[in-house]
């Protein structure tokens, strides 16, 4: 493999890689005397699951880009040299002046230029937040709109209006309820319901303000741990 196949991130999502340099062959020894015959190969591989930016600590995920980084380096030592390269220059009339051979560089490590690991950590931050919203909401097209409606009758009832309230009437109809019990559920589960979202959304800006500030791509990932369970 070459530095620039062992990425980071897995498509650059919320999973990294956690390369490792690992024998992939046993060495060949003899078998009188136990001197080693033919060398053991030794390459990057990925023996742990990958790591969670959103379950790992922000020691966790320094560890495995450090670590990333220094498997990229082994393997880069581990190239065969490769081969030269012949450079002619010529003079205006065409003719050969001088020859050089050059050594091509090995293949560079995969660098994501820090703006845009930004912009797809925010969008990953976005992302995970609406999930964690989705275990307490139904999230779909218009539910927003609907579960507002809905608050706004549950307030209105409480207050003494007289209606209509064609949200909780249809509820009641739906659950077998009262219009006074959909009411107060609505209203306890919109209190509820508030305390959740303006915690997740707290550590939602604390996350962005944190990818925003980062000057390394180990602090952009580290940003997300802000979103940890």
């Amino acid at each position: 493999m070459q530095p620039d196949q062992l990425p980071d991130a897995y498509k650059g999502g919320r999973l990294l890689y956690r390369w490792k340099w690992v024998q992939i062959v046993p060495a060949v020894l003899d078998p009188l005397t136990g001197d080693e015959l033919v060398p053991a190969v030794f390459g990057p591989r990925c023996p742990e699951p990958p790591l969670d930016v959103f379950a790992a600590s922000a020691g966790e995920i320094e560890a495995a880009l450090c670590g990333n980084a220094e498997v990229r380096a082994l393997v880069t030592a581990a190239l065969p040299p490769a081969d030269p390269v012949m450079i002619r220059e010529f003079d205006r009339e065409g003719n050969v002046t001088a020859t050089r051979e050059v050594i091509p560089e090995p293949p560079a490590a995969p660098v994501v230029p820090l703006d845009e690991l930004k912009a797809a950590a925010v969008d990953l931050i976005n992302q995970r937040v609406g999930e964690l919203r989705a275990q307490h909401i139904t999230v779909t097209v218009g539910q927003s709109a609907t579960y507002l409606e809905k608050q706004d009758e549950a307030a209105r009832h409480a207050a003494g209006d007289s209606g209509p309230f064609p949200y909780l009437q249809a509820e009641a109809a739906a659950t077998g309820s009262t219009l006074a019990s959909v009411a107060a559920l609505v209203r306890a589960t919109a209190g509820a319901w508030t305390g959740v979202n303006a915690d997740l959304e707290g550590k939602r800006r604390a996350a962005v303000e944190a990818v925003k500030a980062a000057q390394t791509p180990v602090q952009v990932y580290q940003a997300c741990t802000h979103l940890r369970a």
